[in-house]
């Protein structure tokens, strides 16, 4: 996709009238210049897309009636018959707007792959020996879910049994999350026999694959594991990313006098530093340990080349480059998860 826009040209007839700018600041003590009101036609108008033999053309054109001045003409030395206009020193404002279409994917930046968006300004000088003035800016383009999204909203929900001696529900609220922000998900852990659970592990994982040659050719980089959030039996956690929390509100152990600061999420002492449920052992009518966490994501900042392995990259719409992400808990495969 390309588009140009000719916002000043000496040889258009709004050329006379000024620079063409929405809105310009002179530098100290230069003339000043009356704002322009310039209006710009639509980008797929195919009359503001002018090509370079069309160009060439008008330019000829304004050239060889340059000369044919009448005597009288109050204006002999115009825009047109120069075939440029001097610009003050200052800053020129020139608005404009671009549709894009929905279909268009967004900026990426793979490691084997790339999608960018850039606005070129070229300035061309009048004069043999004084070239022309060009610059670029890269332009970051975002895809993100409606508001109405469903996925925004609808959880997650997994019931399973582990060999019949441990039922677990894990809710996760929602199924899109932008990187930086958190993932709520709550535990339910149901003893069903005198097991041992010594530690819960939150992983994210991301798979990305490049297709090309009307995707005859395929090559799948290798799986990014990167773990978010580990809370131990013994009271420690690990959280790869700062942020992240948990809480327990039900069971894990916890003491009566200490279940207050548990459901705030503040440390304390559990009554068995090896399960996660509580002493199983001693007490075969322990209930459900119920546990709340809400996991960090890397943010853009945090995606440097220093973090490599802990960098994760936003899903993908491009059919070339497609990137998705699982998340898990322990060695267990839960769910599609789509991060923005």
């Amino acid at each position: 996709m390309s588009h140009t826009w000719p916002f000043y040209n000496a040889q258009f007839a709004t050329a006379e009238g000024g620079s063409g700018a929405s809105h310009v600041q002179l530098a100290n003590g230069s003339p000043s210049e009356a704002p322009s009101h310039f209006t710009h036609m639509s980008p797929f108008s195919s009359q503001t897309n002018l090509s370079s033999s069309r160009e060439r053309k008008l330019s000829l054109q304004v050239n060889s009636s340059s000369g044919s001045f009448e005597k009288g003409d109050k204006d002999p030395a115009s825009v047109a018959q120069k075939g440029y206009r001097s610009f003050h020193p200052g800053d020129y404002l020139y608005n404009f707007e671009l549709p894009l279409d929905s279909k268009l994917p967004e900026t990426i930046e793979a490691d084997l792959g790339s999608v960018k968006y850039e606005l070129e300004a070229t300035v061309e000088r009048a004069g043999a020996f004084r070239g022309n003035l060009a610059g670029t800016k890269e332009v970051i383009l975002i895809r993100a879910p409606g508001e109405g999204s469903l996925e925004q909203v609808e959880p997650i929900a997994i019931s399973r049994n582990w060999e019949d001696q441990l039922h677990y529900d894990i809710v996760i609220s929602g199924k899109s999350f932008p990187l930086g922000s958190k993932i709520p998900i709550a535990f339910k852990l149901t003893p069903l026999a005198k097991v041992q659970c010594h530690r819960v592990k939150v992983f994210i994982t991301e798979n990305t694959e490049y297709f090309c040659s009307n995707k005859r050719v395929h090559r799948m980089e290798p799986t990014r594991k990167v773990l978010l959030y580990e809370k131990r039996a013994d009271g420690t956690t690990t959280s790869t990313f700062t942020g992240s929390s948990a809480r327990i509100t039900a069971g894990g152990g916890v003491p009566f006098d200490q279940r207050e600061a548990a459901a705030r999420g503040d440390p304390f002492t559990p009554q068995d530093s090896s399960n996660l449920l509580g002493r199983l052992e001693q007490d075969s009518s322990v209930g459900p340990t119920e546990m709340e966490f809400n996991v960090q994501l890397p943010g853009c900042h945090q995606t440097t080349d220093k973090e490599r392995l802990s960098k994760l990259h936003f899903d993908t719409t491009y059919s070339n480059i497609q990137v998705h992400h699982w998340i898990k808990v322990g060695k267990s495969i839960l769910h599609h998860l789509c991060i923005h």
